[in-house]
Parts: C-alpha cells; sequence; structure tokens
C-alpha cells in the first residue's frame, strides 16, 4: 500500500516542532504523494502554509476533545482515502484517536517531541496506547528511554531524529549584528522563554562573566521574557541583550561567536543543529537528547543544568581561545551531516510504508 498521509498540528505559535512537520509535509507533496496538513485558525503555521502557496485545512482543534474537529478529521480522511493519520503534538494525538470512531480505516502515527514523563493513567491509555496508535516517534533515544520508563510497549516506539535543512542559512549574513556589539565575543541563544529553557541560569552566568569581553544575546519571545528582562535590569546585566522574536535567525547564527542552550529538559535541540550548520561551538546542557547532538570535547562542551559556575568557565575557555573555537566549529559542521533532513523524511516515510504493509 502506498502511503496517503493526513498530517495535524494543533500548535497556535511557530516553534521547533511546526518546522519539523512543515519539513516533511513539504519534502511529501515535492515527492507526489497523496497528503495534506490540518492546522489550527488564525495559527503561525496556518499563515506559513499559505505564504508558500500549499493545501491546507483550517480547523478549530481548541482542546484535546474537540469533537467538531475530530468529525471533520474523519471525514477529510474518508473522502480522500488517507490511510495515515501523522500526529505532530500531543494534543492532536487526542484529537485523531477521537477521529477514528468516525472513521476507523486509518492508523495513526504520534510524533513525541519532548523528554516530559507521561503518567498512563485512564485518558493516556487511551491516547497513547489506543490500538489505533500504530507508531510513537520519538526523536531522540533519550525521549524513547523516558517513554520506557512510564511502561510504553518497546514495540510501539521508534527513534527517528529530527533534521535540518543544512545550506537553510548558505546566504545569511551577520555582518550588521555585529556591529551592534563592536570588540565583543557573542555568546548567542535561539529558544523561547519557557521554564524549560533555564534562562536563569544563563544569566547567572552572564553575571559571572560581566568582567569579560562577552555580549550576550537571546533570540527569541516567550511567557517569561519580561520577567528576564527585569531580572537582568536587577542585576545590571549590561551585557546581556534581549533581541525578541526575529526571522532572520540565520543572520543571528552568523553573527554568533559562541551558541548556548541551558535547558533543563530537551527532546533533541534542533536550534543546536542550526548553530552546527553554520560551523558554531556550542555549550549545552547535558540533558535530554542534547548529549545526542553534543560530543563534550569534539564540537562543543556539555555541562550540568544546574552548575552556573562550571557553565561561566566552559564560557570562558571558549572566549579566550579562538583556535578551540575554530576547532570545535569544524568538527561541529562534519557531525551535523548526521542531521540531514532527507534522512529524516526518508525515515518517516520508510515507517509509513512498514506500518500500512505489516
Amino acid at each position: 500500500m502506498t502511503p496517503r498521509v493526513l498530517h495535524i498540528d494543533t500548535g497556535r505559535t511557530w516553534r521547533g516542532g511546526q518546522q519539523q512537520a512543515l519539513y516533511l509535509y513539504e519534502a511529501m507533496l515535492k515527492k507526489g504523494f497523496s497528503t495534506n496538513i490540518c492546522v489550527a485558525f488564525a495559527s503561525a503555521f496556518s499563515e506559513k502554509l499559505k505564504n508558500l502557496g500549499y493545501p491546507l485545512c483550517e480547523l478549530p482543534l481548541r482542546n484535546e476533545l474537540d469533537v467538531f474537529s475530530a468529525r471533520k478529521i474523519a471525514r477529510i480522511a474518508k473522502d480522500n482515502g488517507y490511510n495515515i493519520l501523522h500526529c505532530h503534538c500531543s494534543h492532536s494525538l487526542s484529537i485523531a484517536v477521537l477521529s477514528t470512531f468516525f472513521n476507523s480505516d486509518v492508523k495513526i502515527v504520534a510524533s513525541r517531541r519532548v523528554d516530559f514523563p507521561v503518567k498512563l493513567t485512564v485518558f493516556n491509555r487511551w491516547k497513547y496506547l489506543n490500538k489505533r496508535v500504530a507508531k510513537i516517534i520519538c526523536i531522540s533515544d533519550a525521549i524513547r528511554n523516558v517513554l520506557l520508563d512510564c511502561g510504553f510497549p518497546e514495540n510501539r516506539l521508534v527513534t527517528i531524529r529530527s533534521g535540518i535543512n543544512l545550506n537553510k542559512f548558505s546566504n545569511s549574513d551577520g555582518s550588521a549584528i555585529r556591529k551592534k556589539f563592536p570588540g565583543k565575543i557573542i555568546i548567542g541563544t535561539v529558544a523561547a522563554f519557557a521554564r524549560h529553557k533555564n534562562y536563569p541560569l544563563l544569566l547567572e552566568a552572564a553575571t559571572l562573566l560581566k568582567n569579560e569581553p562577552v555580549a550576550f544575546v537571546a533570540v527569541g519571545n516567550g511567557e517569561l521574557f519580561e520577567q528576564m528582562k527585569n531580572l537582568a535590569a536587577e542585576r545590571s546585566l549590561n551585557n546581556f541583550h534581549f533581541e525578541g522574536y526575529q526571522t532572520i535567525i540565520g543572520d543571528y547564527l552568523k553573527a554568533f561567536d559562541i551558541f548556548t542552550l541551558v535547558s533543563k529538559k530537551e527532546g533533541l535541540g534542533t536550534s543546536l543543529l542550526d548553530a552546527m550548520s553554520v560551523g558554531l561551538p556550542v555549550v549545552a546542557t547535558a540533558v535530554g537528547g542534547i548529549p545526542e547532538i553534543v560530543r563534550d570535547g569534539e564540537n562543543g562542551f556539555l555541562v550540568p543544568p544546574n552548575n552556573p559556575n562550571e557553565l561561566a568557565e566552559r564560557f570562558r575557555l571558549l572566549v579566550e581561545n579562538a583556535e578551540l573555537r575554530y576547532q570545535f566549529g569544524a568538527r561541529a559542521l562534519d557531525l551535523v551531516k548526521e542531521f540531514d533532513i532527507n534522512k529524516t523524511v526518508e525515515s518517516n516515510i520508510n515507517l509509513y510504508y512498514e506500518i500500512l504493509n505489516e
């Protein structure tokens, strides 16, 4: 059987999970597969798809038990002969399972992108272990191991790591951004201001490096943005710069000298892959799937998620040693080839065939 796939993503904002869903959907369209995607009305994903001119179905996708959206998905799948529903977030999985009450002629694939434990309550058993859910795609071995520890059956889980377009930032130019920080080594991050991204740790490290020739540059927005700005002001952190949400991510990456991600939890960390694709050395916390990307002492440094002194010391080593930055960056360019998005797409499509022909 040939895969005919209806993708579903309920997210309202644009983050790494939506980018991964778009990569896969876009590739399937170009390869000639019968496919479409359901996204939330007036969401960032919806606007992105419209700008690209790609087919889409806009639905309310209000909550996990949105019966109206579930019925619509069932009708779309039945009318177009879709045999797989690929759910790219947790809420979309609930709606997809609910849709099988109205159309049972589908199999469900769910992508799991976060390394938070899942308590197998009655509802979660219905959702994750439903007989219609053929496979749960874990984007890192770390996520797979978390789910195994939660009691998920091994035969339901498969690891397919997220990937990136290795040439996405080939035409980016960071010169204008570098001019904003003359004479500074720029330590940059691209991460939402969410609790698990652990910005307080980064601010503590910046405090320890107040007298160093460095500029910390944070690209992103989120619920904690103003709180972190206030915290930096309280500490008189003139070396920490909040750039907010930006569309020219490549220009920032090209301007950075060092990239950092200090999450408490992280499914994989595609922002690290983006940084590696432009040859940046990285300093990151050894949590979740990050050690599957960052090899300590090869393309960067791994540190504990609760030790600002060690984090600051690793920054200092790279700030003071241009040759080490170059060596780590060169190794990053080599290692990131393992995460080519074409490999991710191929693995997903092969999984579809495997599920349909079992």
